[in-house]
């Protein structure tokens, strides 16, 4: 499976994705830094990935990209980078077996919520 990375997620996480199997890139891999969130979501559909992000204004994209893209929202404060990476490790494989289709998976420190686009 492939996963993209926004710019706001730590860098352990595409270590960890890579350690458990799967294939990881960053917009900073791509010399995408800086691009419109649309555009990230473009260039997943691309890649045929699943964006992970920090950023909330993904819950909120065109409807014309919603119905397509799959997302892996981090919803946890402060954004320590440790707490991520283990809060992603414990819910990896929920999380993939749960965006076979579109739709965004939002994950907290105490929950994982999925909606449909």
């Amino acid at each position: 499976m492939n996963f993209l990375l926004d710019e706001n997620v730590p860098l352990t996480v595409k270590e960890l994705i890579k350690d458990l199997g799967h294939n990881a890139i960053t917009l900073h891999d791509e010399n995408k830094l800086g691009i419109k969130n649309g555009d990230v979501a473009e260039l997943a559909l691309k890649k045929d990935a699943i964006i992970i992000t920090l950023d909330s204004d993904f819950l909120s994209l065109k409807k014309d990209l919603q119905i397509k893209v799959k997302i892996l929202f981090i919803k946890i404060h402060p954004r320590d980078p440790k707490i991520i990476t283990e809060l992603i490790k414990i819910n990896f494989e929920r999380c993939i077996k749960t965006l076979t289709s579109p739709g965004k998976v939002i994950l907290t420190k105490n929950k994982m919520i999925f909606e449909a686009p």
